[in-house]
């Protein structure tokens, strides 16, 4: 029965974890963002995303503990945890301003409130394309992309498989992890280490008290998602351009995200007959790196006679979001 449940586990675990993926699958759009070159890629990519992005960094550092005693030596637990973390209402759109673009504009700069990844599933402003020339003249304008929906879902799981293990002088060792998980092309997977301990013993007077456990606890864990990603000159409306490096076939481009949580926290329990209870207060710091791998096409002029074409950047993105 006990294999059966923790087989049972896993594949919740497994189910749990491609659902996101294949969520995050359906945001290839993010790379039309590279239409106009790096500068107004960032500005448009971290609003849309970061709310998600930091709701998986929120969610991810949460489960590490369900008491505030270490096990003792020996003793240990293997547990599934499926934490979740809300994005406010307030991250589901944000203002594109439109002064800050280079090579990008808002069709209709009054239009200028767009979904993030985690808005409704409402189609965003047009951007359209403001090529200049070394002089300041607007040499191609055409309509770029819209910006991408939302995927309606403010709610962010970060489900995992965690294990303890108790150690000398109320001390606790603690693992977490997901075996990658490759599907279309796309793969995740997480792990983190933490540890807790009692301080309650290097107190005096305090150490006495039967019922109460105090214990302070750290935990690490890092998540890694690829997304493939398919953007051609027709992906950024740009097909009808000649291409300055003609015959490439625009593959192997992915988007690839890591996110580490760190968090800490003082943790107070009282351990009665039939019950316990049990709190903490600490801090969570989650800091994301994204990145944009391969050959991606975006619009740009030729150096001697100011022609539009399609031109090709490579690795164009890495950024980081705090």
């Amino acid at each position: 029965m006990r294999k059966l449940s923790h087989l049972k586990c896993i594949l919740l675990l497994a189910l749990a974890f491609i659902s996101v993926n294949k969520t995050f699958a359906q945001v290839e759009e993010v790379g039309n963002m590279i239409a106009a070159g790096e500068q107004d890629a960032k500005l448009l990519l971290q609003p849309y995303i970061a709310p998600a992005i930091n709701g998986f960094g929120a969610a991810q550092a949460g489960g590490w503990y369900n008491t505030a005693e270490p096990h003792k030596l020996g003793g240990f637990d293997i547990t599934f945890t499926a934490n979740v973390a809300m994005a406010p209402k307030k991250y589901s759109t944000f203002v594109i301003d439109n002064n800050e673009l280079s090579f990008l504009k808002l069709q209709d700069p009054a239009l200028n409130e767009t979904q993030t990844v985690v808005g409704d599933n409402i189609d965003g402003p047009q951007l359209v394309y403001n090529v200049e020339d070394d002089e300041g003249n607007v040499v191609y304008t055409q309509d770029a992309f819209r910006m991408p929906q939302g995927l309606n879902v403010r709610y962010i799981p970060s489900p995992m498989i965690q294990a303890g293990i108790g150690l000398i002088k109320g001390t606790e060792v603690m693992v977490r992890f997901m075996p990658n998980i490759t599907i279309e092309g796309n793969e995740l997977g997480l792990w983190g280490i933490g540890g807790k301990h009692d301080i309650k013993q290097w107190i005096p007077g305090l150490k006495k008290v039967p019922v109460l456990k105090v214990s302070v606890m750290y935990g690490y864990t890092k998540l890694h998602t690829f997304i493939g990603l398919n953007v051609d000159p027709e992906s950024i409306n740009a097909e009808g351009l000649p291409e300055e490096q003609p015959n490439n076939n625009w593959e192997d481009q992915y988007m690839k995200l890591w996110v580490k949580s760190h968090t800490a926290n003082l943790l107070i329990g009282a351990d009665l007959k039939v019950v316990s209870f049990y709190g903490g207060i600490g801090f969570v710091s989650t800091k994301t790196t994204l990145k944009m791998e391969g050959d991606f096409p975006y619009v740009g002029l030729t150096d001697v006679t100011y022609q539009p074409v399609v031109k090709t950047i490579t690795d164009p993105l890495d950024m980081e979001i705090e």
